[in-house]
């Protein structure tokens, strides 16, 4: 399950659904992954939270389907929660890596509720839906492209490039983020290291981001396309540098808590159009 840093510490290897799944992803149709959470059940996911990654049950105060806030009765959702506490930073759903880079589509609705509290004071965004690239060679690496809360905004940032020397990384404000609203999003992506790459977001139906040329690494994880995470993860409060123990300890944060909600999460394959993406 892990491979080793070279300082010695355990970087995650890309998750893979848990046994009972079985293959996740159903290539027969355009759209090779849905799900509502109508089940009630989570077993198609891997499960992450805090330094647990690939965990084989949730803890339910962390994550666990709901009925879906604000929506008609017997809608589903996943609640994610992250209390602010030492080492207590990641909330989230993950599906299995795939070989070779791919044209994906990706959606899902979010819900960033009311009581929410905007940061204005502590530093760190909140990684809510996030694309990340296989660790090699002994380096962890950022998120080839993530969609993040920073303030009272939607936030895209991506890292690409070459990992181990000095990546490429961007951040963009999108868009205001207003709690109490579920947002549709809708990712379409040609995963690539070179010019012919392609990043395309649509948030509530309109298109507000896009980006051509690489955006994967080109010296690791060259034989994956990157692998689909959501939920909470609030990198602070991951206390796995000095620099961030210290700025931890000192901090007067506004929140002491983070709870968001997901759902209608789909993954599509190059056969797809938005119109198969966009939740109905």
């Amino acid at each position: 399950m892990f491979a080793l840093s070279l300082l010695g510490m355990p970087l995650h290897a890309a998750p893979k659904a848990s046994p009972e799944a079985g293959n996740v992803f159903k290539p027969d149709q355009p759209v090779i992954f849905q799900d509502d959470f109508q089940s009630g059940s989570i077993v198609r996911w891997g499960i992450a939270e805090d330094d647990r990654y690939g965990l084989p049950t949730n803890t339910p105060a962390r994550l666990r389907v709901v009925d879906a806030p604000d929506s008609p009765a017997g809608r589903k959702a996943i609640r994610f929660f992250v209390p602010r506490a030492p080492d207590s930073f990641r909330s989230e759903l993950s599906l299995p890596h795939e070989e070779g880079f791919h044209e994906r589509w990706y959606a899902g609705r979010l819900l960033v509720p009311k009581e929410w509290v905007i940061e204005r004071h502590s530093k760190g965004n909140d990684i809510v839906m996030q694309w990340h690239a296989v660790p090699g060679n002994g380096k962890a690496t950022f998120p080839n492209l993530e969609i993040s809360i920073g303030e009272d905004s939607w936030y895209v940032r991506r890292n690409f490039g070459t990992a181990h020397q000095a990546p490429t990384r961007t951040s963009d404000k999108v868009a205001p983020m207003q709690p109490g609203t579920w947002v549709s999003w809708v990712i379409h992506a040609k995963w690539s290291p070179h010019d012919d790459g392609l990043v395309q977001i649509w948030k509530d139906g309109k298109i507000l981001y896009e980006k051509s040329g690489p955006n994967v690494y080109a010296d690791i994880g060259t034989e994956y396309t990157p692998y689909f995470k959501s939920g909470i993860y609030h990198p602070e409060w991951h206390l796995d540098t000095e620099r961030k123990r210290t700025v931890f300890a000192a901090d007067k944060p506004d929140a002491t808590s983070k709870t968001i909600y997901g759902t209608d999460y789909k993954i599509g394959d190059q056969r797809a159009r938005y119109e198969d993406m966009a939740p109905k």
